[in-house]
């Protein structure tokens, strides 16, 4: 396992505006400015899924939960993550009884888990292709405040 203090560098959408409000964050050339720290864990073939890697994302406060809940800028980085290191799903825990996916099997989806696809998260990783002996990525971002858990 390692574990990670990070920053996101996102764009600017009307949630990230509403967040940045009042702080002394101007975006950067190319119109993003930092969200952090976000905690990230790395697991490394947990026994849940051996063939795949978990990257769990945990906001560092509830207001920057919110926003990665609420931002379709935020939720784009974390997909973008997902697709560019060959990930087979990208969860955002919403502090609730569902998690939003927004990338399941090389593409871009919005679903709820548990909702009308999959009636768990067991369900879930039975859609996940078999990578046999190639670790795969999984993001999880994580609400603040809610324990990591093997999906």
């Amino acid at each position: 396992m390692l574990e990670l203090d990070t920053s996101l560098m996102v764009g600017v959408d009307d949630a990230v505006r509403a967040y940045i409000e009042g702080r002394d964050l101007e975006p950067d050339a190319l119109g993003r400015v930092q969200i952090g720290y976000v905690y990230l864990t790395v697991r490394f073939a947990p026994a849940a899924h051996p063939h795949h890697a978990s990257l769990e994302f945990t906001a560092a406060t509830s207001r920057m939960s919110r926003l990665f809940e609420h931002s379709a800028s935020i939720r784009a980085v974390f997909t973008g993550l997902t697709a560019a290191s060959g990930g087979v799903c990208c969860l955002l825990d919403t502090e609730s009884d569902t998690s939003r996916m927004c990338w399941l099997n090389g593409e871009a989806i919005d679903e709820t888990v548990p909702g009308p696809r999959f009636a768990d998260f067991h369900d879930l990783v039975a859609a996940w292709p078999d990578p046999g002996r190639e670790i795969r990525p999984t993001l999880v971002p994580h609400a603040v405040g809610q324990a990591a858990r093997e999906r």
